[in-house]
């Protein structure tokens, strides 16, 4: 599971790097460079549309929620069926131990990966965490490794 994360680390960072680069171009390049940036652009913001911080936060709230059932929090999961008891003691954790996330910035990897910083608190306070959602038959879920990292806070294993 661990090249995934970082592959996905890799391509946003990429895209960052990209976008910047593009900010940052000079007087000097020709009008090529400033039509292929626009159409870039273009291309990176129509692909971001397709998912809202909305549709995101219903998951994020699904997840973290302690009195939806182990079968609701397995549905907002990327192959949430394969980690029934995992996620069952996680509902367990969030009784005694209550966590909300709220999402903010979502930054696009490729058409089905979005990546969002997502603020994460509970009673002893929060912090952002890049969570990565796939778009799996048309509905955007927590992908594997981000809610493996967010559970493994909670010193609970997806293996």
């Amino acid at each position: 599971m661990t090249p995934r994360p970082v592959r996905t680390l890799c391509a946003a960072t990429a895209i960052a790097a990209l976008t910047a680069l593009t900010g940052c171009s000079s007087d000097d390049a020709g009008d090529d460079t400033a039509t292929t940036t626009s159409a870039t652009t273009t291309t990176s913001t129509t692909v971001t549309a397709a998912v809202t911080v909305e549709q995101l936060q219903e998951q994020i709230d699904v997840f973290f929620d302690p009195t939806a059932t182990t079968e609701q929090r397995a549905a907002v999961v990327e192959n949430g069926s394969g980690v029934l008891t995992v996620l069952d003691q996680f509902g367990g954790v969030l009784h005694g131990y209550p966590l909300t996330g709220t999402v903010g910035e979502i930054t696009t990897v490729d058409a089905d990966t979005v990546t969002a910083t997502t603020e994460v608190d509970g009673p002893h306070g929060g912090a952002p965490l890049p969570l990565t959602f796939e778009q799996v038959d048309g509905t955007w879920v927590i992908a594997d490794e981000s809610a493996c990292s967010v559970l493994s806070m909670g010193q609970l294993s997806c293996n």
